[in-house]
């Protein structure tokens, strides 16, 4: 699935979606993203190509109090790039065009031993009858979303990403409203 973007949007998040997929790799169990650390695999080739962004991925490792070594990433890059996601489905699905400043990420939840997912985000993916609600696989165990109206914030919109069976990423989103948008280049800057 591609959306077409101009090349000036398109390339101000080279970077940071390197950095998210290289992120995504360390926080996951995922046979598909470990298969890209190893020898000949985009996410070695990527280190490999870059001190600075295997420096900033070893940097990220903090030693906590309890003597267990952490991984802290750049939390503002990962939100830049769970935004931008949430701006293109939102025009594949709407096909329309909201200004990106209105994609606001508010959660960012690593699978882990320890649930981390708040109840009330878990909450929303299910039914009344707490049957699981349907999800849109774009790739089966590597990327889905689900979009719900949040009770808790006045029923707005709420898109949420379940990506390579290592995250849930949250996503406030606006109501599609307007005209239908032409399949043009989108501009996310304006």
């Amino acid at each position: 699935m591609t959306i077409n973007a101009c090349l000036d949007c398109n390339r101000s998040f080279s970077l940071d979606e390197e950095y998210f997929l290289n992120v995504l790799t360390i926080l996951s169990e995922s046979p598909t993203l470990k298969a890209r650390t190893e020898l000949g695999g985009s996410i070695y080739k990527s280190r490999l190509r870059s001190d600075k962004l295997y420096n900033r991925l070893l940097n990220s490792l903090v030693n906590g109090e309890d003597g267990r070594t952490y991984f802290r990433p750049e939390t503002e890059r990962l939100r830049k790039i769970i935004e931008k996601y949430a701006f293109g489905l939102y025009y594949w699905k709407y096909k329309k065009v909201a200004p990106l400043n209105l994609f606001k990420c508010v959660g960012f939840y690593p699978f882990q031993v320890e649930e981390t997912r708040p109840a009330e985000i878990f909450i929303l993916i299910h039914n009344e009858r707490f049957q699981a609600k349907k999800w849109t696989h774009i790739q089966e165990d590597v990327f889905s979303y689900i979009v719900v109206r949040d009770w808790s914030r006045n029923n707005k919109l709420t898109m949420i990403f379940h990506m390579h069976n290592t995250a849930w990423a949250v996503i406030e989103i606006p109501y599609p409203r307007g005209k239908i948008t032409s399949n043009a280049q989108l501009k996310l800057f304006n």
